[in-house]
């Protein structure tokens, strides 16, 4: 069974519409109980149909290792789409040799189904359970700054002057800029938004 957050199912799911109709996928990685806390993203390198392919690599894959290493995960495998096909390993997807295949299918594109199978000697698939879980009581953190992530209905604008006020408070020379009263009626400015 693996466990994901409704953030890293968010990622990966914007990734597969955005990029629809063409394949896109990436690694995930996560701890021994099957808790995924690490997606990486990654271009299509297929050489081919890219409506029916997606290909790495050999640098993405030892950047996927790499990025499981430095942040002491074990790298569970691939994930990809498939746009216009089932959510289950082709061929060529079990002849790849990955423990674990994570496949999106976007066959019904505004309801995809997000699927992981454990790939058995012999090349036989199970189906394994996936969990998605809410993201309440979790810090999401930016492997590049190093700095929690907030929520993206934040607007940058706001996330930009928040990241200043926190940065000021830590550095211990808090100046909070005097506001004129607003509206109480104004709104706030939030956004809510292969075939096998």
């Amino acid at each position: 069974m693996f466990i994901i957050t409704q953030h890293q199912y968010d990622l990966i799911m914007r990734q597969a519409q955005e990029n629809y109709p063409y394949e896109t996928g990436g690694v995930l990685c996560g701890s021994s109980d099957g808790v995924i806390k690490g997606v990486l993203p990654l271009y299509n390198q297929a050489g081919g149909d890219q409506h029916k392919e997606f290909g790495m690599s050999a640098d993405d894959i030892l950047r996927g290792h790499e990025f499981a290493k430095k942040h002491g995960l074990i790298f569970f495998g691939v994930y990809h789409t498939h746009p216009n096909g089932i959510a289950y390993p082709s061929d060529q997807d079990i002849s790849n040799n990955q423990r674990f295949l994570f496949i999106i299918s976007l066959r019904d594109r505004y309801n995809p189904e997000f699927a992981a199978y454990s790939v058995l000697p012999g090349r036989a698939v199970i189906r394994e359970d996936i969990q998605v879980v809410n993201d309440n009581g979790i810090t999401v953190i930016d492997i590049h700054t190093g700095k929690p992530k907030l929520s993206e209905s934040v607007s940058t604008l706001e996330m930009g002057k928040l990241h200043t006020l926190i940065d000021a408070i830590v550095d211990e020379r808090a100046k909070y800029p005097r506001l004129s009263p607003k509206n109480k009626f104004e709104a706030s400015r939030f956004s809510f938004n292969t075939e096998a």
